[in-house]
């Protein structure tokens, strides 16, 4: 009963890592579980699903965040794999996204391969089907060698 007020109040419940979230960004749908959306910790998402954030609801109950939902799709598929496909999104306005959200290990591969390769995404992917790219901070991902970066 507490979870179903919380949930009418337009405060998002606490709930199972497998319940499934239902986002409007910029008046696109997108559905994922708040697993994927919360290991991040201190994330925008994190912050938002825990009730730190006030949320707006649009009118089938999705939660709605008034940013780009072109730039927003490789984020949650960055959430969902750990890996980025960045094609058909400039490469600042991806780390812009990044830091808006909190995705401190999006924005530190962003700024890693940004540095390493002194070259845009588009510019890299240009020049080779796929390529192997360091990890740059172990702390996220422990078991992680190299990013793939999806041809």
């Amino acid at each position: 009963m507490a979870a179903a007020a919380t949930a009418a109040e337009g405060l998002p419940s606490r709930g199972p890592p497998g319940e499934v979230i239902h986002l409007n960004v910029g008046g696109k749908r997108f559905s994922t579980s708040r697993q994927t959306l919360t290991w991040i910790p201190d994330s925008f998402f994190s912050s938002l699903l825990s009730g730190r954030i006030s949320t707006l609801k649009d009118e089938t109950g999705a939660i709605f965040i008034d940013r780009d939902p072109t730039v927003f799709a490789p984020i949650l598929n960055f959430l969902r794999t750990k890996e980025l496909d960045p094609r058909g999104v400039h490469g600042s306005s991806l780390l812009h996204e990044a830091q808006f959200y909190g995705l401190t290990p999006l924005v530190l591969l962003l700024q890693f391969v940004a540095f390493s390769f002194e070259k845009s995404w588009i510019d890299l992917l240009a020049e080779t089907s796929s390529s192997m790219v360091t990890c740059p901070h172990q702390l996220y991902f422990p078991n992680c060698s190299q990013y793939l970066l999806p041809s």
